[in-house]
């Protein structure tokens, strides 16, 4: 990796981190941490560059207080990619668990958008802050 390469990524107390896959649930997962993010409930983090190796997002996750991670399904790509990365996930929440299928149609109902929203906000609640 270039040496002058940077990232912007920051810590902050809560980092989300989606799996982003090319399918319904991934597509949610991505777009689920755009909505908790815009909506300050924490800091949408870059999986990409922490497959990459980039130092800086992979040190911001460091130090971040807790990680959350949306995957899609049960394949967990992005708890997988921090793991591989030294990063220890604080909660994990899979998208297929509101009963989403997980499908190559891109897209996905206001309802299961909801629904993922609030089960991610419920499983929120029982981490220690």
């Amino acid at each position: 990796m270039d040496p002058n390469l940077e990232c912007n990524c920051t810590a902050s107390e809560l980092m989300i981190f989606p799996c982003a896959g090319a399918c319904s649930v991934g597509q949610l997962s991505n777009d689920l941490a755009k909505k908790m993010s815009k909506e300050g409930i924490g800091k949408m983090a870059c999986i990409a560059a922490v497959g990459a190796g980039g130092p800086m997002a992979i040190k911001a996750a460091n130090e971040a207080k807790i990680v959350l991670i949306i995957d899609g399904c049960p394949m967990s790509c992005a708890k997988k990619i921090v793991e591989k990365a030294g990063i220890r996930p604080t909660l994990q929440v899979l998208v297929t668990d509101i009963g989403m299928k997980k499908t190559d149609i891109l897209g996905y109902s206001d309802e299961e958008m909801e629904q993922a929203f609030r089960m991610t906000l419920d499983r929120l609640k029982n981490v220690p802050r």
